[in-house]
């Protein structure tokens, strides 16, 4: 009866103790990595969004809260056809709401296959949805790009940019007419490298055709020093934002991931 009592008090205090910006373990996590799947999140199943990694909440820059708020969280819930999701939310000004995956375990020379779907409540223009963000090399010194890819919304389109190094502007490498309330499958292969990287992009399951290259990959520093990949909204404070994300994954092997992200 003793050893009950404390096993559950321990137990208990353990799950109180967990601070909210924190990432938790996924269910059978060892597994999962094991078979080259390091994030699975499914908002149908009723994951906890902490699975995607760690909380990042930015009201103006430098303003970082440690907990959700009224007007600015990420927490589970629906959209607007009561479908369970990961809900992405900041008010007119907010700056961040993002989960930052992997957060500082990507290596180099890792291929890593993402699949992420939402929607999108507001499309307004400099939000970005997805970031490769670069974390050590992202200085004058080292010359590093500050976000080496992103996917980022310009003129109710969706483009993803490219970035070669310190100082220098986001380059777009493709885009697409995007609607507001409208589920989109995004797939991405990204070898991280910073020599000979590249990455590959499909959406709906559909390969796309970068306009710059004018094949299916663009080869490009993808891994100046240790770049981690985010979701969620970053950007676009002239307005509420609301996303809705449903699914994602990031794995080592393409197998580990669901395959119809990437047309099978």
């Amino acid at each position: 009866m003793l050893f009950t009592q404390l096993f559950f008090g321990l137990l208990l205090s353990s799950q109180a103790s967990h601070v909210q910006g924190e990432p938790i373990l996924a269910r059978q996590d060892l597994d999962n990595r094991a078979s080259g799947l390091l994030i699975d999140f499914n908002a149908a199943r009723g994951d906890d969004p902490r699975l995607l990694g760690t909380l990042n909440l930015e009201k103006t820059k430098g303003d970082k809260l440690k907990a959700n708020t009224k007007d600015l969280y990420v927490k589970l819930g629906s959209d607007w056809k009561g479908t369970k999701c990961a809900h992405f939310h900041h008010a007119t000004g907010d700056r961040r709401a993002e989960y930052h995956a992997l957060n500082g375990q990507t290596k180099s020379g890792t291929t890593y296959y993402i699949t992420y779907k939402l929607a999108l409540e507001q499309l307004p223009d400099g939000l970005i949805v997805f970031q490769w963000k670069e974390y050590k090399a992202n200085n004058d010194k080292d010359g590093g790009a500050n976000i080496p890819l992103a996917l980022e919304l310009r003129g109710k389109k969706l483009e993803l940019s490219y970035t070669l190094g310190w100082g220098q502007s986001r380059q777009v490498q493709w885009t697409q007419d995007v609607e507001p309330r409208k589920e989109y499958k995004i797939g991405l292969e990204i070898l991280a490298k910073a020599k000979g990287g590249y990455v590959k992009l499909w959406l709906d399951g559909k390969p796309v055709t970068f306009t710059t290259t004018r094949s299916q990959v663009l080869v490009g520093n993808m891994y100046p020093g240790q770049s981690d990949p985010k979701f969620g909204i970053y950007g676009g404070q002239m307005g509420i934002v609301d996303s809705y994300v449903y699914q994602v994954q990031i794995g080592t092997s393409k197998n580990a991931v669901d395959q119809s992200y990437f047309g099978k």
